[in-house]
């Protein structure tokens, strides 16, 4: 460690390899430790150790450790991006994952610094606090609480898992956890099903007759919008020879399937969708996909295709800018609701793991309270009504106990009869 002398009589303290460990290819260049002298001492003996280390495996494959910047910020998203636990994030989910990430990694200081060169070790929990309020601001919008939430709760993960492998370097304490999350008050947009039948109707008008299935799957089979434009849902998935009246439904994000009935003993149990999808025609295994030009073989939409040709047929009909196929979707899980279903019935539906997640989706509605104010006020009347019986019996029962001794008699009781005593004379 290398001290020197500013102005003011101010040391800032440095720290360099030695030029022969630069030589033979150690990589990690001179760093400045900053003017507080045990948070110096801390960071030099980390990177002292890291040089030891590094001298006695040079024939290991340490790219990353030995990369500039260890023990960073930026080092711990790197290394969490490279660890078992990276691997069960699903490839859906990393695009935010990273997002989130770089938020905090690329987060300018006010020295021009980004977040993401400083000491793992140097984080501490009233910085979070304020770089959770600054992740916060939005140019389109004040405030961007759900940004903010996902960078702190991504960052906890991300280091809790570098930990395990790194206890010298990063810290037990984990700054990002324990943040007081704040919340927006509003709710997500759940489509009604004649929203949903009129955006169906509305993509039928624009000429994207295969895409016009997606919102009725949507709504009805409660499947995730990027799951069906992605060509998840096949036609070997709908109506196969040993299940003619069932569909497959597979949760591509959980890995999960189960067979949806199309009828049972009443009738079709969604008539539109399946006469719909029986007269669609077949232009590959997936069930939706976009005609190409040129005579090329049809091929999955791309998310923001289809989002950007349901905009422009919604708007031709008239229909709100917030009718997505996300909205159709979470406005068939809440009519589950509506119809009053229990939980259990709602999850076989929809086949969510665990009571919490369908929650999330099962809007509270108008029609559900409905529902209950009217179950209970048929409780308050059952309730009513009984007490008017017991009652109507205590009268019947003192009206049948005075008719048997009569209105108003006394029964009197008498004590044992005594002999009478004659006194005589003598």
């Amino acid at each position: 460690m290398v001290e020197k002398s500013l102005r003011y009589g101010a040391v800032a303290f440095y720290r360099a390899p030695r030029t022969a460990d630069l030589k033979q290819g150690f990589t990690l260049r001179r760093e400045s430790l900053g003017r507080d002298y045990a948070a110096a001492i801390t960071r030099a003996n980390e990177l002292n150790q890291h040089l030891d280390s590094w001298r006695s495996g040079r024939g290991e494959t340490k790219e990353l450790d030995l990369q500039p910047g260890f023990g960073t910020l930026a080092w711990l998203v790197e290394r969490y991006k490279h660890s078992r636990a990276w691997e069960k994030v699903s490839k859906r989910s990393r695009y935010e994952y990273e997002r989130a990430l770089k938020l905090v990694v690329r987060h300018q200081l006010s020295d021009g610094a980004e977040l993401g060169s400083i000491p793992v070790h140097l984080i501490d929990a009233k910085g979070v606090d304020d770089l959770y309020v600054r992740l916060q601001r939005g140019k389109r919008v004040e405030r961007r609480l759900r940004q903010a939430n996902l960078c702190m709760v991504r960052m906890g993960r991300a280091w809790d898992a570098v930990r395990r492998y790194y206890p010298k370097v990063v810290p037990a304490d984990n700054p990002f956890k324990g943040v007081e999350l704040e919340h927006g008050k509003g709710t997500s947009r759940a489509a009604s099903r004649a929203e949903a039948y009129a955006l169906h109707e509305a993509l039928i008008a624009a000429g994207e007759t295969h895409l016009a299935a997606v919102p009725l799957i949507c709504f009805e089979w409660h499947q995730r919008p990027e799951n069906v434009l992605a060509g998840h849902l096949t036609w070997a998935d709908y109506r196969p020879t040993d299940r003619p009246n069932a569909v497959r439904v597979v949760h591509h994000k959980t890995k999960r399937h189960a067979w949806m009935p199309l009828t049972d003993k009443v009738g079709p149990l969604f008539p539109e969708l399946t006469e719909y999808l029986d007269g669609l025609e077949r232009l590959g295994l997936p069930v939706v996909l976009m005609r190409s030009k040129r005579g090329n073989p049809a091929k999955p939409f791309l998310f923001r295709t289809a989002r950007s040709r349901i905009r422009a047929a919604a708007e031709k009909a008239n229909l709100g800018a917030d009718l997505t196929l996300a909205a159709c979707r979470r406005g068939g899980l809440t009519e589950l609701g509506d119809a009053e279903l229990t939980e259990q019935a709602i999850m076989s539906l929809s086949d969510h793991a665990t009571p919490q997640a369908a929650r999330l989706y099962v809007k509270k509605t108008e029609q559900q309270r409905t529902a209950a104010a009217r179950k209970r006020r048929a409780w308050v009347e059952a309730q009513a009504e009984q007490e008017a019986d017991e009652s109507r019996n205590k009268v019947a029962a003192r009206e049948s106990e005075n008719a048997k001794y009569g209105r108003g008699s006394r029964i009197r009781t008498c004590g044992p009869l005594l002999p009478k005593l004659v006194l005589s004379s003598p």
